[in-house]
């Protein structure tokens, strides 16, 4: 259910499921795997089998229609709404292991390897930067109502903030600002300090970054702190039962100890594929 109208209207959600298609993925009514018992353990069986599974909500409201015609609208369902599908989430992790891992043999011996956890969790933060700014491009009732169905974010903390930035900086160091600051979160940094934030504008675009002074660096980081507010124990708890599915231990800190943007500036292969994972959300990109 609205699957279609998300595609039309709201551009991040149509880039990322061409990219998906382009990247040789496919979505289906079949859930062989019973990936919706527990969709947090099956990323590696939709990255495997090139398939992402979806519920048919469209039925079920058009049963509801029937009941009483006319009668419902949107305010009748915005707490009692169908059952999700999180296509655009699971895309994305598929555009993003494409790009990262390219097309091996054994997904999950790849995401075992201990040189992977780098692109392990810019996978998981790139799901997080298209989520984001697909929410932000949600305009009305109708589209917010079907993104809510859609996506795993409900809230765009700093919205305005960040289309300043885009303002001023645009969208190719916006997004990969976002997309750094959603991986430092992703390895456990509840907060980025001025000196963390002046390596990630480096990183973003380092002509760019040479030009910022202290008001746009304060800037920066009470913007990219504002979006990286979630639950602590949520995001360890969630890390914890995926990393230790390949083969990492529990004490998750200890795996997720090392500074990410360090990582990210030793890796030439994860910063090129993120320079094309942020044109693609951009537009920029076939």
């Amino acid at each position: 259910m609205g699957d279609g109208y998300l595609y039309l209207h709201n551009p991040f959600f149509r880039r990322v499921r061409d990219a998906a298609l382009r990247a040789g993925y496919r979505f289906s009514l079949n859930d062989e795997r019973s990936y919706f018992g527990f969709p947090l353990v099956h990323l590696d069986s939709i990255l495997a089998t090139r398939v992402i599974p979806y519920r048919p909500s469209f039925p079920a409201l058009a049963h509801l229609e029937r009941r009483r015609p006319g009668f419902f609208t949107l305010a009748d369902l915005q707490q009692n709404r169908p059952a999700p599908n999180y296509l655009l989430h699971e895309s994305a992790h598929a555009v993003a292991f494409h790009g990262l891992f390219g097309r091996p043999e054994d997904v999950p011996a790849a995401l075992s390897l201990p040189s992977s956890l780098l692109k392990v969790m810019l996978g998981e933060s790139f799901a997080m930067t298209s989520e984001y700014f697909a929410a932000c491009a949600v305009r009305g009732q109708p589209h917010g109502w079907f993104f809510s169905i859609s996506s795993y974010r409900h809230r765009t903390q700093k919205k305005k903030a960040i289309g300043e930035l885009l303002e001023r900086h645009g969208f190719d160091f916006v997004g990969h600002a976002v997309l750094l600051a959603f991986l430092c979160n992703n390895f456990l940094v509840d907060r980025l300090s001025s000196k963390d934030v002046a390596r990630l504008a480096e990183l973003a675009d380092a002509g760019q970054a040479r030009r910022f002074g202290a008001g746009e660096l304060r800037r920066l980081r009470d913007t990219l702190n504002g979006l990286m507010v979630m639950s602590p124990e949520f995001r360890y708890d969630t890390a914890r039962l995926f990393l230790t599915m390949f083969g990492r231990s529990r004490n998750v800190r200890r795996e997720l100890s090392e500074d990410a943007l360090e990582l990210f500036a030793r890796d030439d292969r994860a910063r090129a594929a993120t320079e094309r994972l942020i044109a693609l959300l951009a537009g920029s990109s076939r």
